[in-house]
């Protein structure tokens, strides 16, 4: 039996800069946020960086980067392989 890496799953706001992981879910009953963060890319799977907190939560997705308030950042949740 094989002990796999366990991965923690945080909202993209809880990450640090620089650190990198893969989008678990998106989490939010708003039908417009979530319309946003499809068109942006934010899918299950796809690899995110995050680069900057202040003032907006600047993120990395492929070769494309993005700025969201807060409150979009809080509904995107990233699982951190440890």
């Amino acid at each position: 039996m094989q002990i796999k890496d366990i991965a923690e799953i945080l909202p993209l706001v809880e990450l640090k800069c620089g650190q990198k992981g893969k989008i678990a879910s998106v989490h939010t009953k708003n039908h417009e946020a979530l319309k946003k963060l499809m068109a942006m890319g934010i899918l299950p799977g796809i690899k995110i960086n995050l680069i900057q907190k202040f003032p907006s939560y600047v993120f990395q997705l492929g070769q494309s980067q993005y700025a969201v308030d807060k409150e979009l950042a809080e509904c995107i949740l990233v699982r951190i392989s440890t």
